[in-house]
């Protein structure tokens, strides 16, 4: 693999992060700005760009980055001591008070939308109602500009079969709006079971409180990358680069992604989810 590739695959996974549990991965530290002066510049971003990432790779839980040419400018050097320093800032940043704040606001932002209630047997009833008056008065308008023996007869048929319909739906005992009732409490039936499920997985992936979500976040990094084969065996095909093993094709995304980073990457951003974890209540 060209070092271009290795390099670029490094630093996307320095910033892997969400759904797939990659979110403990970002940009590096205040701390050793004074060793890599030129580090953000060498990625074709900037500072305010790079903490956009990170935030955005923890609120949306996906993954985000921006990729460069300038890549290939940067050094090699200790990956392992890189990662360390990308990670260090990546939580500086996750554990500041803006974060925070930032984070409750995308997380009410999105809550799912409760359904409108079903509507009731009178409401139905009286669009029932409604819908046929204004055919009836429809074609009583219509049939009187009608001089045509044989359009008068149709419309004369369709006149005498919605006036019928008009004095079924006013029948308390309709057995339309009987159905029609059954029908939308069938469809809010259905419309709540949605909204149900949808609210589960929020409350699932945005917890109440930006430390919970941090601590589900980093599990799932542990849990997506737990059984990474890094001696896996690769095979080409037209250009492109397959495992051999079938069953890692089926693999996650982001598990091929922590296999493309490297061993040595991994390790380093598992031990420190490991810590950050510990250090949560």
């Amino acid at each position: 693999m060209k070092k271009t590739n290795k390099l670029k695959l490094l630093f996307q996974a320095l910033v892997l992060a969400g759904i797939t549990g990659m979110a403990v991965l970002g940009l590096m530290s205040f701390g050793v700005r004074t060793v890599y002066a030129d580090f953000w510049e060498q990625l074709g971003t900037n500072q305010n760009r790079g903490t956009s990432s990170i935030k955005q790779s923890f609120l949306y839980g996906s993954f985000y980055h921006h990729s460069s040419a300038k890549l290939k400018n940067i050094l090699s050097g200790d990956k392992a001591a890189v990662a360390q320093d990308l990670l260090k800032y990546t939580k500086e940043v996750v554990n500041s008070e803006a974060f925070a704040q930032e984070y409750e606001k995308f997380r009410t932002s999105a809550k799912p939308t409760p359904p409108e209630p079903a509507k009731t047997e009178a409401v139905i009833r009286q669009k029932f109602i409604d819908d046929a008056q204004k055919g009836v008065d429809n074609l009583e308008k219509l049939l009187k500009t009608m001089t045509d023996p044989a359009s008068q007869k149709s419309l004369k048929d369709g006149l005498a079969q919605t006036k019928d319909m008009l004095k079924d739906v006013q029948d308390p005992n309709s057995e339309m709006i009987k159905m029609a009732v059954a029908g939308e409490q069938n469809n809010f039936k259905y419309r709540n079971d949605q909204y149900e499920a949808s609210l589960k997985t929020w409350q699932e992936e945005y917890p109440a409180g930006v430390k919970p979500m941090i601590k589900a976040r980093l599990q799932k990094l542990l849990d997506i990358t737990k059984d990474v084969d890094f001696g896996a065996q690769l095979t080409e095909r037209d250009g492109k680069k397959y495992f051999v093993k079938k069953e890692y094709e089926a693999k996650p995304a982001d598990w091929k992604k922590a296999f493309r980073a490297g061993k040595e990457v991994t390790t380093t951003v598992q031990a420190f989810a490991r810590q950050w974890l510990q250090e949560l209540p």
